[in-house]
């Protein structure tokens, strides 16, 4: 008689096909994630590519029919895009249609657009811009646009050297030895007191303001400048600080610009430092901007125990004015960070 009941029978998996087992899955599992992600991101950004195409289409035909001013086009709701309108006929207008990735999908998808006014349809994605909208549906699957630098040096070289000349002819402008390139930018520190003095400085180079919009770009320059943008501050015993003006701004009131029109991604929370989301009263009593700098070193401790350092923190665009300093007194942002798109045509 067979004993059913064997431990030889009935033994389970062993511990080594448990781990064959588990790697396999866990390799399975990174091909496969990775892939359903970048057919949900192409299929988002190919429906709103299809819609940008029939809004053109729509305008166009529209005018043909209505005066130029009557013309409209249907509204249609897209899965990872903000509303153009609550309404379901938008007028064309005279300027530019414009599909934006709603604040879950900021750099994951898109931004396209239709000039009214030249009847050019147009991407911008991650620093990349341009009217291929082939080559757009290709970018949305590059991890870290690897590929479209590869295939784009040329381009990607003249830009570098437009912009290493205009620094050159431009020394007065920059701090030497301060240019930086990660991906399709260009870096380098550009003089200024004030928020507005090194955002025309970077203009003056092609560029803007930076606005840092990701973990890896924010530590990339971190690790870049730290060092650079030293200076002994006085008025806390000679302690080191270390920070510079970038791209993100404010009006009188508070609310939020950047200065290349840019927004952060969807993963990254604005590192603000604490207690800056309400707008301090006496800026707004004395009808004053504030730009934001990146702060890496503070030696009164402060960021430290609010927000953290290597974060974003808020000034008057014009310190030295707001607080009446003396001329010659200590003030710890003279430079800002700029940035130069290297991968548009």
């Amino acid at each position: 008689m067979k004993d059913y009941f064997s431990k030889e029978k009935n033994r389970g998996f062993s511990l080594i096909e448990l781990v064959v087992v588990v790697g396999v899955l866990s390799i399975l599992a990174s091909i496969g994630i990775p892939s359903f992600n970048c057919f949900q991101k192409r299929s988002k950004a190919a429906a709103a590519l299809a819609a940008i195409r029939q809004i053109q289409k729509e305008c166009e035909f529209s005018r043909l029919t209505t005066p130029s001013n009557s013309s409209f086009f249907t509204n249609n709701k897209l899965v990872g895009y903000e509303n153009i309108s609550t309404s379901n006929r938008v007028n064309c207008g005279t300027n530019t249609v414009e599909l934006i990735p709603d604040s879950s999908n900021t750099n994951i998808l898109p931004i396209y657009k239709y000039n009214s006014q030249t009847k050019e349809l147009s991407f911008s994605y991650k620093g990349v811009t341009g009217v291929d909208l082939t080559k757009c549906l290709n970018l949305v699957c590059d991890t870290n646009l690897g590929n479209f630098i590869t295939n784009n040096d040329e381009l990607i070289s003249t830009n570098r050297n437009i912009f290493l000349s205009k620094i050159q002819q431009n020394s007065d402008l920059t701090m030497e030895g301060s240019f930086a390139e990660k991906d399709c930018s260009a870096y380098v520190l550009v003089k200024g007191s004030t928020w507005d003095q090194a955002q025309s400085n970077a203009k003056a180079l092609g560029g803007n303001l930076t606005t840092p919009n990701s973990k890896n770009e924010n530590k990339f320059l971190i690790d870049q400048y730290t060092k650079m943008l030293e200076s002994e501050d006085s008025n806390w015993n000679n302690g080191i600080r270390s920070g510079a003006w970038i791209g993100l701004n404010t009006d009188s009131e508070g609310n939020l610009s950047f200065a290349d029109g840019e927004k952060l991604d969807s993963n990254f929370k604005s590192p603000y430092g604490d207690l800056q989301s309400e707008y301090p009263e006496e800026y707004r009593n004395k009808n004053t901007r504030s730009g934001y700098h990146l702060l890496m070193k503070d030696p009164s401790g402060h960021a430290q125990r609010h927000g953290g350092l290597n974060t974003w923190w808020r000034e008057p665009v014009s310190g030295s004015a707001f607080y009446n300093n003396d001329e010659g007194a200590y003030w710890g942002y003279n430079y800002g960070i700029a940035e130069v798109p290297l991968c548009t045509n």
